[in-house]
């Protein structure tokens, strides 16, 4: 059976990351109108590139061929962090602490200090696979909406939010590959996101590469498995 190996949050230092999502649209030519026809399915997976540095640390390079070989090519699926500065972390909604009677500020939001982390996400109202947009609670304490741009994760599964506003709604690309329930919390610092090597080669030329001490650049796609060993 598939097994999800985990990448560790430290190790992928990355120095590039392309993440976007592939369509499958298709052109079926100029009808007699002269507008140009497109077949869209809808069906829409994710892609990721990252380049990843070589220091030079033995630990680290052995740790990379660790991973590579646990990937087993295609076969097993990465549990990947999204590493992005502009993420919605610690320093767009930092977890916020009541009185110590429970209660909080006039304007509903608490104390912060920084350290607590990030206040979490989580929705208001269950959505469905197939649906297209999410509802989270903004209260108690009061905290910001993710951003337009920003992503998230549920499952394994990525998401980006394309649209949005102040009461908690939230219009998503991709559409919802599984059922989220209310009180669910969304990975927002990092997202996780299972993947899997593009092709068997990608991690032996990152092995061939890492012995010259040049940066190793690895491809990977969206995996939909979710029963692992």
């Amino acid at each position: 059976m598939v097994e999800l190996i985990e990448w560790p949050t430290d190790f992928l230092r990355w120095t590039y990351g392309r993440l976007f999502i592939k369509n499958t649209s298709r052109s079926a030519g100029v009808a007699m109108n002269g507008v140009r026809q497109i077949i869209a399915p809808k069906t829409q997976v994710w892609n990721l590139s990252i380049t990843i540095p070589v220091d030079g640390d033995e630990t680290r390079i052995k740790q990379f061929e660790a991973l590579v070989s646990e990937m087993d090519g295609q076969y097993n699926v990465a549990n990947v962090p999204i590493v992005d500065r502009y993420r919605y972390g610690v320093d767009v909604a930092p977890w916020q602490y009541p009185f110590d009677d429970g209660q909080w500020f006039d304007d509903g939001t608490g104390y912060s200090d920084g350290t607590g982390g990030t206040q979490p996400l989580v929705t208001s109202a269950p959505a469905s696979a197939g649906d297209t947009s999410l509802y989270v609670d903004l209260t108690n304490p009061v905290r910001p909406s993710m951003r337009v741009g920003d992503t998230f994760s549920r499952s394994g599964f990525l998401y980006r939010v394309v649209a949005r506003n102040n009461a908690g709604w939230m219009k998503l690309k991709p559409a919802l590959r599984a059922d989220i329930p209310a009180g669910a919390t969304l990975i927002t610092n990092p997202p996780r996101f299972y993947c899997r090597f593009a092709s068997d080669e990608e991690g032996a030329r990152g092995r061939d590469a890492i012995s010259f001490g040049e940066s190793i650049t690895l491809n990977l796609v969206e995996a939909f498995d979710r029963s692992f060993t």
